[in-house]
C-alpha cells in the first residue's frame, strides 16, 4: 500500500503540474507590455486623468505580445509560478484519488486471484 501511495503521488505531481503549466499557458491569449515600462510617478499621474486620457496615453505605449513571448518575459516572475500553482491543484489532486483508485482496484483483483 505504501508502495502504490508513493507512486501515485509521483505520478499526480509530475502529471499535474504538466497539465496546470499547459492550462496557464495556453489560457492567455496575447498579453502586452507597456514600453517603456509606467513608472510609479506616472501610474499616479494617470490615476488623477480622465479615463478617456490616460487609456490614449496607454494605448500609445502597449506593446502586443505573442503567447511565447509572453510566457519567454513571464517565466522569471513569480506570479507566473504561482499561476501555475493555482491551476495544478485540481488536476493533480484528480490524478492521485485515481491512481489510488485503479491501484486499489488492482490490489483487490490479485487478492481474489
Amino acid at each position: 500500500m505504501r508502495k502504490l501511495l508513493g507512486r501515485s503521488i509521483v505520478v499526480a505531481l509530475l502529471v499535474g503540474v504538466l497539465v496546470g503549466f499547459g492550462d496557464y499557458v495556453l489560457s492567455i491569449h496575447g498579453g502586452s507590455k507597456f514600453d517603456p515600462p509606467i513608472s510609479a510617478e506616472e501610474g499616479r499621474q494617470l490615476r488623477d486623468m480622465p479615463i478617456a486620457k490616460a487609456e490614449a496615453i496607454l494605448a500609445a505605449r502597449r506593446t502586443t505580445l505573442t503567447r511565447r513571448q509572453w510566457v519567454l518575459e513571464s517565466i522569471g516572475y513569480s506570479y507566473f509560478w504561482r499561476g501555475v500553482v493555482k491551476d495544478s491543484v485540481a488536476p493533480a489532486l484528480g490524478i492521485f484519488v485515481a491512481c489510488l483508485i485503479v491501484g486499489g482496484l488492482q490490489l483487490g483483483d490479485r487478492g481474489t486471484r
